[in-house]
């Protein structure tokens, strides 16, 4: 006989005789207490562990029990398959209570959504609404004075899903009477 095939018989003896001992060894292990619980339901539980309302089960048949060594892996969290994006719109200019310059009556005013969807912007100051697909507003003719304004963000399907802060800016123009 070869060597590589004395050695493969020698492993297969070993095996053989590892089982047969596996399996006697947990012929002759002692049986542990079985506990029968029956529910309100009418479903029976049957456990190694007494729990309220449980009587013990007298085997008459040998038993065996065999705890694996394999750990099982940790339970995953469960995640919303659906998250909520939380849309924001940040006015980019002017800077909060910014006064602006401007002899012609010209106010602009930019804005952004992130993260960035479809939809527009609609422009809400002094009680007028003014819409723009790209978040710049120019607001020509606008009289001197002081002006309150946010911007709101509509998605396609017209829903409100972000809204800025309230801001106030100021207009001058110079005196007609300098002239």
């Amino acid at each position: 006989m070869s060597k590589i095939h004395t050695k493969v018989v020698v492993k297969a003896i070993c095996a053989f005789l590892f089982c047969i001992s596996a399996i006697s060894q947990a012929a002759f292990m002692s049986p542990g207490a079985v506990y029968k619980t029956v529910h309100k339901d009418g479903t029976i539980t049957y456990s190694d562990q007494a729990s309220p309302n449980a009587t013990e089960v007298l085997l008459d048949v040998p038993t065996s029990t065999i705890q694996s060594k394999m750990q099982l892996p940790n339970a995953l969290p469960l995640v919303s398959t659906e998250q909520k994006v939380m849309y924001e719109v940040s006015i980019l200019s002017p800077q909060p209570e910014a006064t602006i310059r401007n002899n012609v009556g010209e106010i602009l005013i930019g804005a952004t959504i992130a993260p960035k969807v479809g939809g527009f912007f609609q422009l809400h100051i002094n009680e007028q609404v003014h819409e723009s697909a790209t978040g710049m507003f120019k607001l020509d003719n606008m009289q001197r004075g002081a002006y309150e304004y946010s911007i709101k963000f509509i998605d396609n399907s017209g829903k409100v899903i972000a809204s800025s802060e309230l801001r106030k800016l100021y207009l001058h123009k110079a005196s007609a009477l300098i002239n």
